[in-house]
């Protein structure tokens, strides 16, 4: 009789419950997973972490321009050629915030694919939609940091000289001040909000799909471990730039 019910519940879901179950991600996944049916729920999520990237990245902007000249400036080239390298710069860095939204949810739908991918070989079975909403509205988690990115940056008023200063210490790096390099940027990939979102995502999916934990933390492999080893790529690349 539970089962029906369920499924009665489901159908009765309106666009309004996608809604209010993205605003539980924070703190309740089940009750995000329960509401993923809903009709948009998928959008809800899209729509917010679209406005947090395009508005706290217009307010990143001038720092980021900022860090392009220092570097530019350690660099031995004629000053025409600085000129029109630090124009190229600062259209690049300007004109990719407007395309944020696409980024934003062409990233989720691959990293959805791949969760429902590992996923299917767990014995995992899920919707890529519910998948896709699911993430979206746990990808709030690390949009959090973003804002906290820019709160810290702004606080410290330091001139930047290194990417190391736009990405604040939120995890173990706290404790290693002096790390630098590959080891700092796996210390800071794993912060405080890091670690939320894949507890978070990982009873989401865990509840999504009645699987148990263990198999919900395998299928989410791909939304931590590509990332991090971008990361780590990024870092080695900058370090043997640096030196």
């Amino acid at each position: 009789m539970e089962k029906p019910q369920a499924g009665s519940q489901e159908t009765k879901l309106s666009a309004g419950d996608g809604f209010i179950g993205m605003l539980n991600v924070l703190v309740d996944p089940k009750a995000t997973a329960r509401r993923v049916p809903a009709p948009l729920s998928w959008l809800w999520p899209v729509i917010a972490l679209s406005i947090i990237y395009v508005v706290f990245g217009y307010l990143i902007v001038p720092y980021a321009l900022t860090l392009a000249d220092a570097r530019m400036a350690q660099v031995s080239m004629p000053p025409e050629q600085m000129e029109r390298a630090r124009n190229i710069a600062h259209l690049v860095t300007q004109f990719t915030i407007p395309a944020t939204p696409l980024f934003v949810t062409g990233f989720l739908a691959l990293f959805a694919w791949l969760v429902g991918l590992a996923g299917s070989l767990a014995g995992m079975r899920a919707k890529f939609r519910d998948v896709f909403s699911l993430m979206a509205a746990c990808a709030l988690i690390p949009a959090l940091q973003y804002i906290a990115n820019y709160i810290v940056i702004r606080a410290k008023g330091d001139e930047l000289t290194s990417q190391e200063q736009m990405t604040p210490p939120f995890g173990l790096d706290l404790l290693f001040p002096n790390v630098h390099g590959p080891l700092l940027a796996l210390l800071n990939f794993f912060s405080i909000f890091e670690i939320w979102y894949l507890i978070v995502l990982t009873f989401g999916l865990a509840y999504l799909t009645k699987v148990s934990l263990g198999k919900a933390f395998f299928a989410i492999t791909p939304a931590w471990v590509i990332p991090l080893f971008l990361r780590l790529v990024q870092a080695m690349f900058q370090g043997s730039a640096g030196g």
